[in-house]
C-alpha cells in the first residue's frame, strides 16, 4: 500500500509540473543601429566633407544637367528629411563616370556616378544606394575609421610629405586623411567599412527610405542584383571595385525583410515618376573630360625595374617617373603639383602654397585657347610664369626627347626666398599631352648645382607616358 501511494504521489506531481505555465517567451527585438563613437567633432566632419568635396571635383567631372540635378536633389533631400539621416548638411552631385558607384563624404557632400543610374532598373534603387551611403555618414562610420586609424600629428598627409620636408607646415584636416587608407583615397577611405558596418548601413538605410516613402526592399534587392552578376561576361564597368568597397554581410533582404516587420504599416508611394528619364539623361552623358588633377594623383602602380639603382618610382595615370630614394614625392595641397624633393627642398608659404627650393615639380598648363601645342603652348607658358615673377630671365630654350616625345627644355634663373642661397637655376621640360602641357621643373641653388645635375638627368630618362 505505501509503494502504491508513493506511485500515485510521484505521478500527480509529473502531471502538475508538466501543466505548469511555461514562462512567456520574449518578443523579437528589431536589431539596434548605432551612431559611432570618434575623436572628430561634428564641425570637424563637415570641413572634412568640404574639403574632400573640392578634391572629386578637381577630379572628377561633375554633369551639369539641371533636369537630373533636381531629380537626384528630390530623392536625396527626401531621404535627408528623415530622422535616420541625422541632420546633416547633405547634398547631391552626378559625376561623369561610367563605372557603378555613389560615394557620401563626411559632413553630407555626396555624389553619384553616371554608371549607377544607368544599372538601376527603378528610382527606388537608386534611393536604396543613396540611402545606404548616407547611412555611413549619419552612423559616423567613416569619421570613427578615420580617429581610430592614427592620431592627427602623426598621419603623413600629402602636403605634409612635401611641405613638412623643410620644417612644417600646416595641413588640413582632407590633406591629412587622405593618406589613411594609402591614397582620392575618397573611395578607399570613405567606403571600404566592416561587415558590421555595412549591415548597420543596410538597415539604417531601409528605415530611411521607409520614412522617405520608398519601399526598403528594393535597396537589398539591387545590392544583391549585383552581386548576383559578377560571373557574368556582360557584368557592368566597375562591378567588382563597388562590391569590394561594400563587402556583402549575406542575407541583405532577409535580415531587410525582418527589419520591415517592425515599421508602420504604409504605402511605398515616393517615386517621382522621372526615372525612365533621367536615365535616358544619363546614358546620353558624353565621354568624361580628363583633369589635371586626375592624372597627377599617385596610382600605386607596381615599380618599374628598370630605374637606376636606389630608384623608388612615383607613378600616375598620366606619367610615371623616377627619383632618389632619399628623396620624398607628394603633392603639395590635395589636387595640386606633384613635388618630388630632398630633404629641404620646399618651404611653405604664409598663404599656404608651397615653394620650390630644389628637386623637382610636375604639373599641367590648360592654354587659354583649349589647343595644345609645344612651341606656342611652351611659350604662352613661359609668359605667365614670367608675368608672376619678376625675377625671372629666360637663357635658353632646347628641342629634346623626354619619355619618347617631342620636347622642349628652356632654362631659366629666379630667386626664392632660401636666403642662404636665394639664386635659383631651373630647367623646365615641356612636352604637349591631350590634356594640357605637361611641364617637369627641377631645380636647384648655384651652390648644389653640380652635383644636381647628374641626378637631373636620371630623373629625364626615367619618364614614361602610358601611350
Amino acid at each position: 500500500m505505501r509503494s502504491r501511494a508513493l506511485i500515485v504521489f510521484i505521478i500527480a506531481a509529473l502531471s502538475a509540473f508538466a501543466f505548469q505555465k511555461k514562462p512567456a517567451a520574449k518578443p523579437p527585438q528589431q536589431r539596434e543601429v548605432k551612431v559611432q563613437k570618434t575623436s572628430l567633432s561634428r564641425d570637424q566632419e563637415i570641413q572634412l566633407g568640404k574639403e574632400a568635396a573640392g578634391d572629386v571635383e578637381r577630379t572628377m567631372e561633375v554633369v551639369n544637367n539641371p533636369e537630373l540635378e533636381a531629380w537626384l536633389n528630390k530623392i536625396g533631400q527626401r531621404l535627408a528629411a528623415t530622422p535616420q539621416a541625422n541632420a546633416y548638411p547633405y547634398y547631391f552631385k552626378l559625376v561623369n563616370e561610367d563605372s557603378i558607384n555613389a560615394f557620401a563624404l563626411p559632413g553630407g557632400p555626396m555624389y553619384v556616378h553616371t554608371g549607377l543610374i544607368k544599372a538601376a532598373d527603378s528610382e527606388s534603387q537608386v534611393a536604396g544606394v543613396l540611402a545606404h551611403e548616407m547611412s555611413h555618414v549619419a552612423l559616423r562610420h567613416g569619421a570613427s575609421q578615420m580617429s581610430k586609424a592614427q592620431t592627427w600629428q602623426t598621419i603623413l598627409g600629402v602636403a605634409t610629405a612635401a611641405a613638412g620636408i623643410a620644417g612644417g607646415g600646416q595641413c588640413s584636416l582632407w590633406c591629412q586623411a587622405a593618406q589613411i587608407g594609402g591614397g582620392i583615397g575618397v573611395n578607399s577611405v570613405l567606403s571600404k567599412f566592416s561587415r558590421d558596418a555595412e549591415r548597420d548601413a543596410d538597415l539604417n538605410g531601409a528605415r530611411m527610405m521607409a520614412a522617405a516613402g520608398y519601399n526598403p526592399l528594393d535597396l537589398a534587392h539591387f545590392f544583391e542584383k549585383l552581386e548576383a552578376q559578377m560571373g557574368a561576361a556582360a557584368k557592368p564597368k566597375g562591378l567588382e571595385s563597388f562590391l569590394s568597397s561594400h563587402p556583402a554581410p549575406g542575407r541583405r533582404v532577409e535580415y531587410v525583410s525582418e527589419d520591415i516587420t517592425f515599421y508602420p504599416q504604409k504605402s511605398y508611394t515616393a517615386d517621382t515618376g522621372i526615372f525612365p528619364r533621367a536615365k535616358n539623361l544619363a546614358a546620353s552623358v558624353p565621354p568624361p573630360k580628363l583633369k589635371p588633377a586626375a592624372l597627377l594623383q599617385s596610382s600605386g602602380g607596381k615599380a618599374r625595374t628598370n630605374l637606376p639603382q636606389g630608384f623608388k618610382d612615383f607613378q600616375t595615370k598620366g606619367f610615371a617617373i623616377g627619383y632618389p630614394g632619399n628623396w620624398q614625392a607628394g603633392q603639395g595641397q590635395q589636387g595640386g603639383s606633384v613635388f618630388i624633393v630632398p630633404q629641404g627642398g620646399v618651404v611653405q608659404q604664409q598663404n599656404g602654397g608651397v615653394e620650390l627650393i630644389a628637386g623637382a615639380m610636375i604639373d599641367y598648363y590648360q592654354p587659354q585657347s583649349g589647343a595644345v601645342a609645344l612651341d606656342k603652348t611652351t611659350k604662352e607658358f613661359l609668359g605667365v610664369l614670367q608675368k608672376g615673377d619678376q625675377n625671372m630671365t629666360f637663357e635658353s630654350t632646347q628641342s629634346v626627347q623626354i619619355g619618347g616625345k617631342p620636347a622642349l627644355v628652356t632654362k631659366l634663373r629666379t630667386r626664392t626666398s632660401y636666403q642662404q642661397d636665394p639664386d635659383q637655376v631651373v630647367y623646365l621640360y615641356t612636352v604637349a599631352r591631350e590634356i594640357g602641357l605637361w611641364n617637369l621643373v627641377l631645380a636647384s641653388p648655384p651652390s648644389t648645382l653640380q652635383q644636381a645635375e647628374p641626378l637631373f638627368q636620371q630623373i629625364t630618362q626615367t619618364v614614361a607616358f602610358p601611350d
